[in-house]
């Protein structure tokens, strides 16, 4: 998928959400909950991740083509990406 945000209105409103809530390097990860799969955001060096709610995916596919559209659009490959998602795992071995 390509940059979600120039199709999807959607996602654009959620990156500029975002944007204005986290301080770079952050990720879009796709999530699971008890209702079923979400976007969440990490952030680089940050134990866990920020869930966001209000919207919901029919499964992990769906989460994340939206994850890896939403971290092109901020500029992160998909080795960038994981890169911020390592650095949030604090403490597991």
């Amino acid at each position: 998928m390509t940059d979600i945000t120039n199709t999807n209105l959607e996602a654009a409103l959620l990156d500029q959400k975002v944007a204005g809530a986290f301080e770079m390097p952050y990720a879009f990860v796709a999530v699971i909950n008890k209702d079923g799969w979400q976007l969440g955001v990490a952030v680089a060096n940050e134990c866990g991740y920020h869930p966001i709610d209000g919207k919901t995916f029919a499964d992990e596919l769906a989460a994340r083509e939206w994850a890896d559209g939403l971290n092109r659009h901020i500029g992160l490959t998909a080795d960038d990406a994981m890169c911020v998602v390592i650095s949030t795992m604090c403490g597991r071995a």
